[in-house]
């Protein structure tokens, strides 16, 4: 890893701390939107019966993450992914049980899962969050190339502002405040006007300082 004078490590730690933090808010930001584009796939290969199942699995899974039950949060991530794998409800549980494996200190696993899921999809949006979630993953280790590597490719329309963000981020982890300034408006360009992400990424501007 790299090392960093105080100052510098306090601005590693706060954003990794971050990403530790806010990771599955940037996922439910999304959420809406794969499973909205992606829908129509989903339903027309499973039947009703499943995608019902799948669905009412994955609603208790997100009441779990908001009351933090962490045990809890770990056996439906595992139920979705055994009973209802190929299904874009058991791929965004491994999502979900990477932040939760990372948490708890297993990179690995949670770099495993997430690798799965870019493996075996094929839709974009969903292919582009996993990727949003491996380069933080990898920010958190303060692995900064391969964070960048993880982000290569095209991100889509919906999702071309979170990777600029996450730039911004990595960049920004490694003193280097002009690249992270130029990422931070590069995604404010691209968020759509009334995203939430949008006030985070200012405050990010904000903490960088006149140039």
């Amino acid at each position: 890893m790299a090392t960093f004078d105080s100052d510098e490590q306090e601005t590693v730690d706060a954003i990794k701390e971050f990403w530790r933090a806010y990771g599955n808010i940037v996922i439910m930001v999304v959420v809406a939107v794969v499973v909205g584009f992606g829908g129509t796939k989903w339903w027309q290969h499973h039947t009703m019966t499943k995608a019902q199942a799948a669905s009412a699995t994955f609603n208790k899974l997100e009441k779990a993450e908001a009351g933090d039950e962490t045990d809890k949060v770990g056996a439906l991530s595992q139920e979705l992914i055994a009973e209802y794998g190929g299904t874009y409800y058991a791929d965004l549980a491994r999502l979900n049980l990477a932040k939760a494996v990372s948490d708890n200190g297993d990179y690995q696993q949670a770099i495993d899962l997430v690798r799965d899921v870019i493996a075996d999809n094929r839709d974009a949006s969903l292919i582009s969050l996993a990727k949003l979630r491996l380069a933080a993953l990898y920010l958190i280790m303060e692995q900064y190339d391969l964070a960048m590597i993880a982000l290569d490719g095209d991100a889509g329309s919906s999702m071309s502002g979170l990777f600029a963000d996450m730039r911004g981020d990595i960049y920004a982890a490694q003193k280097l405040n002009d690249e992270a300034r130029a990422a931070y408006e590069e995604a404010l360009d691209r968020l759509q006007e009334g995203n939430p992400w949008v006030d985070i990424v200012q405050i990010k501007i904000d903490s960088l300082g006149s140039q």
